[in-house]
């Protein structure tokens, strides 16, 4: 048996099932580009993990596998999560291929990446995350017999960047089967990863340090990670500290309100115009949980909340067919000119299409929710079960000291809903200890067991142990009220949040095929998305009013309430018009785009629609219209087209 020292584990994926809001989302999913990408072009309708050389259009050799590798992550993660055949044996194929030809001396994998050359390991990185996901389920011996086998034949190092997050694998394999040569390879090529990349924003010493990180958004967030991976299976407090203070930096210098790091390609910082990969809104809340479960502190299952229920949605159509590569808190145009990022500026990388000319973001958002599913339920490794990230589903899990099983059910609408209700059920009595979360955005939490209020101080950003013998039926309430606040941002910006979620206004939207039609079907368009409301408003809030000033109507959950159409709730705040906040029209602009040189700018010509900067905080009294409206504010998750950072006006 090997020792794990971290505070919660990961349960099997077949130990929890989704309900509600979370099974309909992943059902979307299923029936959208999940289940179907393969219609939507290269590299998905390839044969990827079941070909010995993929033919690539672009990038580097190894692209079409990383990418065809995250679309069967997240494929086998929603398929298990909901039961469903379709998606477990079109994902399980790939497995199947590479399991039957691996290599005498256990390469698994294409055989032109046995020679690790420019990052080219890193794909197995992310399809063995798959393979991981299956073997939770099903406890097929192959899988651990030959990851091991691959890992322990030497024929290439893992140490050039994105490689070293083998890491990962190295190390369940080495959890799977408690043989030491795994965890010594794991060290060593993490060791000689901070030799040879000493100066990358993602090694320890640069992560111990207060430098300002700058580096490849994802590549920061998935390298970053390994230090509370590591921590997990070797108990070095250093490692640890190096991943907390990189995920505290991160915070401090490129958090936007969705809940995911700025990063277009690299990181950026907090401007109301930054924005993030959508590769990011699943490399984020995937990175965090780890240190959810390395140190059990609350505040990481916040942070994977705020992302999984705000960036997430925010990203991806409400049918999910059909994804955004970057994504902002402020885009009033989403067209195939409107990116306004320098990088690839007015290139169609905002607008919602099922595949964009570099891939990895239409495989990975395929991960995102099923990973947050997965990652609700957790074990504190002494028979506990932990409750870490609200939403409705069950889990049934073995507890206490004898390992009996039971099953809990969580009935909820949270995020939408400030109640979350457990019940018990079990074929008799057993004594086990229950961990709940109390949000740190939650000052008045109630918690009450059976009815009866629990007398204890419950702080927010904590979690409470409730031991006890559990009968069946025994339940257990949380109450979470959720205050407005306003949250401050730069250029004289502020957000409005409740509790889990973010608001944005409700802007009427004009959807229209894109002249695009590269990488799309009749099933699977592409989209220009223009406004068909006024949307150029500054908000009259202040901090001390904001009680009386915004008007909360809830409604009842239908259909998805990630639909701007049923919004289940709605925020009534008073706004006044700005003159002159319109769209940005232009017929010349200089992006930066990839090149063999580097990143050189090349200056184009076109008609180009971009989301203007806020006003000017000086001049924006003098801009206000006199009357004063009232507007509509939706989750953030609803929104296609949004205003999220708002000018201020008394």
């Amino acid at each position: 048996m090997v020792r794990m020292y971290g505070k919660f584990q990961e349960l099997p994926l077949s130990a929890i099932e989704p309900e509600g809001w979370l099974r309909r989302f992943l059902e979307k999913q299923r029936d959208g580009l999940t289940g179907h990408l393969d219609e939507a072009g290269y590299p998905f309708n390839t044969k990827g993990w079941t070909s010995p050389k993929v033919r690539r259009q672009h990038g580097q050799d190894w692209w079409p596998y990383e990418q065809t590798g995250y679309w069967i992550d997240g494929m086998i993660r929603a398929g298990h999560l909901l039961r469903d055949d379709f998606l477990v044996s079109k994902a399980r194929k790939h497995f199947d291929y590479v399991l039957a030809h691996q290599a005498r001396d256990g390469h698994l994998g294409p055989p032109f990446m046995r020679k690790a050359v420019s990052e080219s390991r890193w794909p197995y990185a992310v399809f063995f995350r798959a393979m991981m996901a299956e073997h939770s389920v099903t406890r097929d011996r192959r899988i651990v017999a030959a990851i091991k086998k691959h890992y322990l034949n030497g024929s290439a190092p893992h140490s050039c960047y994105l490689d070293v997050c083998n890491v990962e694998p190295m190390l369940w394999a080495y959890a799977q089967t408690g043989d030491k040569r795994l965890l010594e390879v794991a060290l060593s090529a993490h060791d000689e990863y901070n030799r040879v990349c000493a100066d990358y924003d993602a090694t320890i010493g640069k992560m111990l340090s207060a430098a300002r990180p700058t580096a490849h958004g994802v590549m920061y967030n998935e390298i970053a990670k390994l230090g509370a991976v590591l921590y997990l299976y070797t108990g070095t407090k250093r490692l640890l500290d190096a991943t907390v203070n990189a995920y505290r930096k991160l915070d401090k210098y490129t958090m936007l309100i969705s809940g995911v790091c700025s990063s277009t390609e690299n990181l950026r910082g907090k401007d109301p115009l930054d924005s993030h990969e959508t590769c990011n809104v699943t490399a984020h809340p995937w990175s965090v949980g780890y240190l959810l479960m390395a140190t059990g502190r609350a505040e990481y299952a916040d942070k994977i909340e705020r992302a999984c229920f705000n960036a997430v949605p925010g990203s991806v159509t409400s049918d999910f067919k059909a994804v955004q590569y970057f994504s902002c808190p402020n885009q009033v145009v989403v067209d195939h000119t409107s990116n306004h990022n320098f990088y690839k500026c007015g290139t169609p990388w905002m607008a919602y299409r099922p595949n964009h000319d570099t891939e990895c973001c239409p495989g990975t958002v395929n991960r995102a929710m099923p990973n947050f599913a997965a990652r609700m339920w957790m074990t504190d490794g002494a028979g506990g079960l932990v409750a870490a990230c609200y939403g409705p589903s069950r889990v049934t899990a073995p507890v206490g000291t004898k390992h009996e099983e039971v099953t809990v059910v969580e009935e909820t609408d949270y995020p939408f809903s400030d109640r979350v209700d457990f019940q018990v059920r079990t074929s008799h009595p057993v004594a086990f200890p229950f961990w709940i979360r109390i949000p740190g955005w939650c000052t008045s939490a109630d918690v009450l067991v059976n009815g009866e209020r629990l007398k204890r101080t419950l702080r927010p950003g904590t979690f409470v142990k409730i031991a006890r013998t559990f009968h069946h039926n025994d339940r257990v309430t949380v109450r979470l009220p959720m205050r407005v606040r306003l949250s401050r941002w730069p250029r004289g910006g502020i957000g409005v949040e409740r509790g889990p979620l973010v608001y944005s206004l409700r802007i009427e939207e004009d959807w229209r095929v894109s002249p695009i039609k590269e990488k799309t079907s009749k099933r699977f368009p592409a989209w220009d998305l223009y406004p068909a409301s006024p949307w150029n408003y500054a908000l009259a809030l202040s901090a001390k009013t904001l009680e009386r000033d915004v008007e909360i109507i809830e409604k009842p959950l239908t259909g998805d309430p990630w639909s701007i159409v049923v919004a289940p709730i709605e925020l009534r705040v008073p706004a006044r018009r700005v003159a002159g906040w319109r769209i940005r029209r232009l017929r010349s602009i200089v992006s930066q785009y990839y090149g063999e040189t580097g990143l050189p700018t090349k200056r184009v010509k076109g008609t180009f629609r971009f989301t203007p900067q806020l006003p000017d905080p000086e001049t924006l009294p003098k801009r206000l219209g006199k009357r004063r409206e009232t507007v509509t504010l939706v989750p953030y998750g609803c929104t296609h087209l949004r205003v999220t950072i708002f000018p201020q006006c008394k």
